[in-house]
């Protein structure tokens, strides 16, 4: 299956989501996973950490990884190094920013916003995540934020010119369409998506994971025939929809799946190092 994808092409690179793909549900990384990625990198595929969290949330064992050179950042807003030196920023525009709350106005939503690699989270959210439909396993994540803002909607107009991203935590299935539809006929250089069910989350039409992910190619010089991307959400789909090779761990979104090559294991199933153990026995080949 892989080398009917793949050819005689090899996998130079690897771009893995986090959240519900390297990661377990229980917000670890699995022994498995870590040495797998490890293996990878020993083996000449570089990989990058693809995530919808800012630097600042950033998974602490995954930068403690020898050998990762890239870390794509809020969707794709942000490239930088695992040490945080930036590359390459995507912010949102300030008229997209101003429209976004127009929009909003009318609704009580729970607002977090990315400034500068940091999370800004609506202290409601904060105060009590699981009621925003937050899994158990996040709920110090989410306490962790940088800024615990009474105000959001203010911090978001007083911060406008330096978002990396914005986005809306919504329990209403109904309303929360409703309001993504709203902005999608009016905010046309916004790219819309979302990484887990209550959230949607906007970045400029620059700041996906699929451009950072091209970014970061023609940045070393590779084709993306060589690259593989592996994901399980919305915000996954269009990277794995460029790379050489695209998959989906087993838990993965319906457009997540629709857009890859391949299926892997569940994120709690170690899929991340069943992928590489395919990609390394693949590679040997040629």
């Amino acid at each position: 299956m892989i080398k009917d994808v793949l050819g005689n092409e090899k996998i130079k690179l690897l771009s893995l989501d986090l959240d519900g793909t390297t990661l377990r549900s229980d917000n670890t990384l699995s022994p498995k996973v870590r040495s797998a990625i490890e293996t990878a990198i020993k083996n000449g595929i570089e990989v990058v950490a693809a995530s919808g969290r800012p630097f600042g949330s950033m998974h602490k064992d995954v930068l403690k990884i020898d050998g990762l050179n890239y870390v794509i950042a809020s969707n794709g807003a942000v490239i930088c190094n695992k040490n945080g030196e930036i590359f390459h920023t995507s912010l949102l525009k300030e008229s997209d920013v101003l429209s976004l709350l127009k929009i909003t106005e009318p609704y009580d939503l729970i607002f977090e916003a990315f400034v500068g690699g940091l999370t800004y989270t609506d202290r409601r959210y904060t105060d009590d995540p699981m009621k925003y439909g937050c899994s158990e396993a996040y709920v110090d994540y989410v306490k962790a934020s940088h800024g615990h803002i009474e105000n959001m909607r203010k911090f978001i107009f007083e911060n406008r010119k330096k978002l990396d991203s914005v986005e809306y935590v919504c329990n209403d299935r109904s309303l929360r369409e409703k309001v993504r539809d709203l902005i999608e006929v009016s905010a046309h250089s916004m790219y819309i998506t979302s990484s887990s069910e209550h959230f949607v989350e906007f970045m400029d039409k620059s700041a996906t994971k699929a451009c950072a992910l091209s970014w970061v190619c023609n940045n070393i010089g590779l084709e993306m025939t060589n690259v593989a991307a592996c994901g399980n959400a919305d915000n996954d789909a269009d990277m794995i929809d460029i790379a050489g090779l695209g998959a989906a761990v087993k838990n993965a979104s319906p457009l997540c799946i629709k857009n890859s090559d391949t299926v892997v294991n569940s994120n709690d199933e170690d899929g991340v190092a069943e992928l590489i153990d395919i990609l390394i026995r693949h590679n040997s080949e040629f």
